[in-house]
């Protein structure tokens, strides 16, 4: 009994290091002032909704500002490739439609070509609804599991945006 005990603290310690570890708000402004090519964002709140999800993936979630006053979300999270998880941000404005996405890590060796800036902007306008691989968002050669993968998860991030900030 007490090794279960035991267990379950370490566990509940690794789940909440991995969230609270995965982009902090320094990492994140980091890299959305690079995504965004942007210098005047300032960060709003962080909103940590992993452990509200029973996720065991991230999914740490950002208001930012940009000086001019228009507020808009950054999501971090990750998804499964074909052997290793790879982390993508999702960019959307106040009303969930994505503005930018960018794969921030991607671990393989193979599939890389999922960080492509031209196959990404597929998914630029989009807010709800169906996305199927090969139908709303084109193939995409050498990555298709991450491909796939990613087309699966962005309708799931919005909707967990959507469902944490409204």
């Amino acid at each position: 009994m007490k090794t279960v005990i035991i267990f379950l603290i370490l566990f509940s310690i690794a789940e909440c290091s991995l969230a609270a570890d995965f982009y902090t708000k320094k990492q994140a402004l980091k890299i959305v002032i690079n995504t965004l090519k942007d210098k005047e964002v300032e960060l709003v709140e962080s909103i940590d909704v992993t452990d509200l999800l029973g996720k065991l993936t991230p999914v740490v979630i950002y208001r930012f500002r940009r000086v001019k006053g228009v507020d808009f979300y950054a999501v971090f999270t990750q998804t499964m490739g074909r052997y290793e998880m790879f982390d993508y941000l999702v960019i959307t404005n106040m009303k969930f439609v994505i503005e930018k996405i960018k794969v921030t890590k991607y671990r393989s060796e193979h599939g890389g070509e999922i960080g492509s800036k031209k196959w990404l902007e597929q998914f630029y306008g989009y807010s709800s609804g169906e996305l199927r691989y090969k139908k709303e968002i084109s193939a995409l050669s050498g990555a298709t599991i991450s491909a796939n993968s990613i087309v699966k998860d962005i309708p799931k991030v919005l909707k967990i945006l959507y469902n944490s900030c409204n």
